[in-house]
């Protein structure tokens, strides 16, 4: 689980790197068994007759070919011929849903499509090379946001609301398909919506059930349901719960322990604040302050949190010390829960935590609003259509009946298809569902910011310690996060 545990990166840079990459169907039989094709090898006077190939290949005025640039091997598309082409099918019915489709939508739109494997590089060096030329090589993208994002912004993609109607579904429902907002009022990101989609990195608010009720504290998700659930109701819980609990003089009990960046952006979402998600800065807005004020308080002048971890075991001690069971609140993840196997969900440990861990939304900062503000930092893959691409409508309806394979068909059992996000986070079904539903609703409200991904540090030891104010941060770091926005929206 490692994985989740990962901080995804966005890099400041989408240069131009020398080089077309380009994106055919398949020609080789070893390529149309695999439906993958690894270009970053090929000399440019190969590409050119790749090129020749393709344009040989489509029956004159019938049928569109479809190349989709991607880094890594996906399934299913025109060159399959079988559902055990994916060499990790496994009897799922839903693999044979998503290889019927393929036939389906080649006779719907008179097309062949196709998976390129590019390599990540060859992906780049496609957008930036070949869209820029005017003559995009595929007609659409697998992209991560650090080169997506720099694409979308300067004009590389196609704004899908200057091509689709208004009532189309990523428009409206987004049963199928959603789109990144990033604030400019286009649409050039998208993606599958899947609920194991929303539910992966979230970190709602956990708490210790057991130490809440020997406090006779109300379960902090009633207090939600009635908007109640606020930072200043979070401090007066914090606070009663950190206590000297066996009468030593010593605290040894505190009301919340958590990883910085955690906390941090979780107290932004919460307060309708952001600090990098357009390209003017917003670390120094007063919203955001009063995140920086609120993380200095909780140590400084509320004294309600685990003494910080001022080494480079600062991630592990931070993260995990609420397994102590000395902790009241703490930033949750499924991956955390599972990465001692707090509640032995494999069978493989024999034991579990003594108490209950409660995924809750986090409380609503003075400037937030618990129905709009986000829940999630958005990161990961998108696709985009670039622009210049031919009939861009076709290709998107493309896209979208591959995504939507389960059409009038029923769904697998969540708890069956998603079950590692179900079992690791409660001994108790009951609990286990409560928690999943917290995590969908949290992964639901998806928000872009990039405060963490601008290519340089911040010294919140120094806000967390106290020897530095909130404005002090502010002044410090402003001037680095517009810098580097206008670097990056370049």
């Amino acid at each position: 689980m490692k994985l989740f545990k990962k901080i995804l990166s966005l890099a400041l840079v989408c240069t131009l790197i020398l080089g077309i990459t380009a994106c055919s169907k398949p020609d080789s039989k070893d390529e149309t068994e695999t439906g993958v094709t690894n270009k970053t090898d090929v000399d440019t006077n190969d590409k050119e007759e790749d090129k020749k190939d393709v344009e040989a290949s489509k029956p004159s005025g019938e049928k569109r070919i479809i190349t989709i640039g991607t880094w890594w091997p996906q399934y299913y598309d025109s060159s399959h011929t079988s559902v055990e082409d994916d060499p990790s099918y496994s009897g799922l019915e839903s693999a044979h849903w998503k290889f019927d489709n393929v036939k389906a939508i080649e006779e719907r739109y008179n097309v062949e499509f196709y998976w390129q494997n590019l390599t990540l590089e060859g992906v780049k060096e496609s957008i930036n090379t070949s869209i820029l030329a005017g003559s995009p090589d595929c007609d659409i993208y697998l992209v991560e946001l650090n080169f997506g994002i720099p694409a979308a912004i300067n004009g590389l993609a196609t704004d899908l609301k200057t091509v689709l109607p208004a009532d189309s579904d990523i428009f409206t429902n987004q049963k199928v398909a959603q789109y990144l907002d990033l604030g400019d009022g286009k649409a050039h990101l998208l993606k599958k919506v899947e609920l194991s989609s929303n539910i992966e990195a979230t970190y709602p608010l956990a708490f210790n059930l057991q130490m809440l009720q020997d406090n006779n504290l109300e379960d902090p998700r009633e207090l939600y349901k009635r908007g109640e659930w606020t930072w200043d109701k979070f401090i007066e819980y914090a606070q009663k719960l950190t206590q000297d609990t066996d009468g030593d003089g010593t605290v040894d009990q505190y009301g919340y322990c958590g990883f910085h960046q955690y906390t941090f952006e979780q107290l932004l979402m919460s307060n309708g604040a952001n600090v990098a998600a357009t390209k003017t800065e917003q670390l120094s807005s007063a919203a955001t302050g009063e995140v920086l004020q609120m993380m200095s308080d909780m140590y400084n002048t509320y004294n309600v949190c685990y003494p910080y971890e001022f080494s480079d075991a600062v991630f592990e001690a931070m993260t995990f010390q609420y397994r102590e069971g000395n902790i009241g609140f703490w930033p949750g993840a499924a991956w955390i829960a599972s990465e001692h196997a707090d509640y032995d969900y494999t069978g493989v440990n024999g034991v579990t935590l003594e108490f209950d861990t409660v995924f809750v939304q986090w409380p609503v900062g003075p400037s937030g609003d618990q129905n709009t503000n986000g829940g999630k930092i958005s990161a990961g893959e998108y696709y985009m259509i670039p622009a210049g691409v031919e009939d861009p409508e076709l290709v998107f309806n493309v896209l979208y009946d591959m995504w939507n394979y389960s059409e009038g068909k029923p769904e697998p059992d969540q708890r069956e298809s998603l079950f590692w996000w179900y079992l690791v986070t409660g001994k108790e079904e009951t609990l286990q569902n409560e928690n999943f539903e917290v995590m969908s609703y949290v992964g639901s409200r998806e928000v872009f910011d990039m405060y963490n991904n601008l290519g340089f540090g911040y010294d919140f030891n120094s806000l967390i310690d106290g020897t530095v104010t909130p404005a002090q941060f502010q002044e410090t770091y402003k001037q680095q996060v517009q810098d580097a926005l206008d670097t990056f929206f370049k």
